[in-house]
């Protein structure tokens, strides 16, 4: 009989292992111990066949940043595989009952979750609310227009040993996600076990309003350098530092072309170029996936566009929901969601409109389709940078 239960120390070594076949990576022991700093053991469950562990699931405790400026406590689920020797018998969605229940003990109003594969979780109530677009960059072309240019900044290098580092990241990291709604924090564990991931070969780039980091893989191109530069982070407070910073990446020597998997959507950095096209989208694919778990809390935690109400139901209840605040009701629904749809809405980056056409809502009207968009969607689009 295949046991769920809150592994010990050897039974998370035995998961990274199992987790190393999976997804095809080997865990070194350094990685494993590195790990093992990182996370909180009761809020993992592992799947255990006559001792052996056949599965995994767990969670990380994070704030994410509401429409409004609000913080709502999440659940951030992780490290989820089963071994294909146990595939098809029930341990996946064993697994994420164990979990879901634990967030809902911690009483955490929101899970989420950051998917390997896009075809799974929908059906466990998850919805995607932000999108990872991967971007490159031409330096040879991205030129910022002359009556841009930044006027001298206070710009330095960090080593990655300076003990100073981690409290600076911290500061910084702490102002910018506030502004950023879909972002998540990151607590100097967190932040400790970034700079011991990503190694010395990574530079951190200081402002007094924010930071950048990135590493660069060397191209010499038989005399005609082309690096290859992978920009990390771009956590900007204000204008100022937004546009210092992203001068400075784009002022890296010897660089070819810049990757990067944290540029919003909406990133207003072609308008401050000469030539729009520097900036290429390569992929967009979808990032933070949310369900939540208390649908009042939730939706009272965000601010809305509008001083409208509209009945929600999802699921056989229903709240009125807008900027009176959120209450259990009993009239009828404006519009009925899927339960897959409330992170979407609960976020604002994805209209009702669309939802209702993707077959996810359904309004009793286009008129209160229309106000639904209005009431739910957030400007700028939300966005998440931190993976988990």
């Amino acid at each position: 009989m295949i046991e769920i239960r809150t592994p010990d120390e050897a039974d998370y070594v035995q998961a990274t292992r199992l987790d190393g076949r999976v997804f095809g990576e080997a865990w070194s022991d350094e990685e494993v111990q590195r790990e093992l700093a990182l996370i909180d053991l009761t809020r993992h469950r592992v799947a255990v066949d006559g001792g052996t562990v056949v599965g995994a699931a767990g969670s990380y405790p994070f704030e994410l940043t509401m429409p409004g400026g609000a913080f709502l406590r999440t659940g951030g689920v992780s490290f989820v595989f089963v071994g294909i020797s146990h595939r098809r018998q029930g341990v996946l969605g064993r697994l994420m009952e164990a979990v879901h229940r634990d967030i809902d003990e911690r009483e955490e109003p929101l899970a989420a979750l950051t998917a390997s594969e896009a075809g799974i979780y929908e059906r466990f109530g998850y919805g995607v609310a932000t999108i990872r677009r991967v971007t490159s960059i031409d330096r040879s072309r991205a030129r910022f227009l002359p009556r841009f240019e930044p006027e001298r900044a206070s710009l330095r290098i960090v080593d990655h040993e300076d003990p100073a580092l981690l409290g600076l990241l911290a500061e910084r990291w702490d102002r910018f996600r506030r502004l950023q709604v879909g972002e998540l924090d990151r607590p100097e564990k967190w932040l400790r076990f970034q700079i011991q991931n990503r190694g010395p070969s990574t530079t951190w780039l200081l402002h007094d309003d924010g930071f950048a980091s990135w590493k660069v893989a060397a191209e010499w191109n038989e005399g005609h350098p082309a690096h290859d530069l992978e920009l990390f982070d771009l956590a900007a407070a204000t204008p100022e530092a937004h546009v210092a910073l992203w001068h400075a990446v784009l002022s890296v020597d010897l660089v070819g072309s810049i990757r990067s998997r944290i540029v919003a959507p909406d990133e207003p950095l072609p308008f401050l170029l000469e030539d729009p096209r520097a900036l290429r989208t390569v992929e967009l694919n979808d990032l933070l996936w949310l369900f939540p778990r208390d649908v009042a809390a939730c939706f009272a935690t965000r601010t809305y566009g509008t001083e409208d109400e509209l009945v929600v139901e999802s699921d056989g209840r229903r709240w009125r929901v807008g900027s009176g605040g959120v209450r259990r009701v009993r009239s009828r629904p404006d519009l009925r969601v899927e339960r897959s749809a409330l992170g979407p809405l609960l976020l604002g980056g994805v209209a009702p409109t669309t939802l209702a056409a993707g077959r996810r809502l359904e309004a009793r009207s286009s008129e209160l389709l229309h106000r639904a968009d209005l009431l739910f969607l957030t400007q700028p689009r939300p966005h998440t940078t931190t993976g988990f």
